[in-house]
């Protein structure tokens, strides 16, 4: 690792599929009015903590507005990373909760029992995922900067997060990333720290996680 780094981990603001529950993977909904303003306070509290060097994006339409919105407030270069997409859903893209359980009622169930390990019918698992994002987070920690923000999605999100705090499969599967939160990883030599921001408040100490 070249030097200590801060990451900031943000999930796009909230879109119109999130309100009405419909899987999005890599489909793509566009940002609600809540949404924008998530964003917006997220750059503002990123201004207020010292900015960043780089802005990092899944390229998906949902966190390129987001990105965008932010860095209104950074003016900081922007990138687009294919790595950082969002997990595919595959059939269950565009469908909501209900019609997921309807149709598929046997990997539904599946997907309570064990999550990190699902896979939805020609998706991915949160396994798939973090062996697609795995270089380039090795690639990240040998960049120059010290401070970078990723801007990316719920579930890739969680995966980030777990493998750089070496997370256990089922405390993967638990943390949570709102649209209205940004995690803060610190990671130094032999030591790794996490905070997170909600609504413009923060820190807050560790990670916002699922009950058991």
């Amino acid at each position: 690792m070249a030097g200590s780094k801060t990451l900031f981990i943000l999930r796009h603001g909230q879109t119109e599929w999130n309100v009405c529950g419909r899987m999005q993977g890599r489909l793509d909904s566009a940002l609600t009015v809540v949404g924008r303003a998530q964003a917006d306070a997220h750059g503002k509290t990123l201004r207020s903590l010292g900015g960043v060097e780089t802005i990092i994006a899944s390229p998906l339409g949902r966190t390129r507005e987001t990105a965008a919105i932010v860095n209104a407030h950074l003016q900081a270069p922007v990138e687009f990373e294919p790595a950082l997409m969002e997990r595919d859903c595959g059939a269950w893209s565009g469908l909501d909760t209900e019609q997921i359980e309807a149709a598929y009622p046997e990997s539904w169930r599946a997907r309570s029992e064990a999550p990190y390990y699902h896979r939805p019918p020609g998706g991915e698992s949160h396994v798939d995922m973090g062996d697609r994002v795995r270089g380039f987070l090795t690639g990240l920690l040998r960049r120059p900067e010290s401070r970078l923000a990723l801007v990316t999605h719920g579930v890739m999100s969680r995966v980030i997060v777990g493998q750089f705090l070496a997370l256990s499969p089922e405390d993967t599967a638990r943390v949570r990333h709102p649209n209205e939160l940004f995690y803060r990883i610190g990671l130094d030599p032999g030591d790794v720290r996490s905070a997170h921001f909600i609504a413009g408040e923060g820190p807050f100490d560790g990670l916002l996680r699922h009950a058991d």
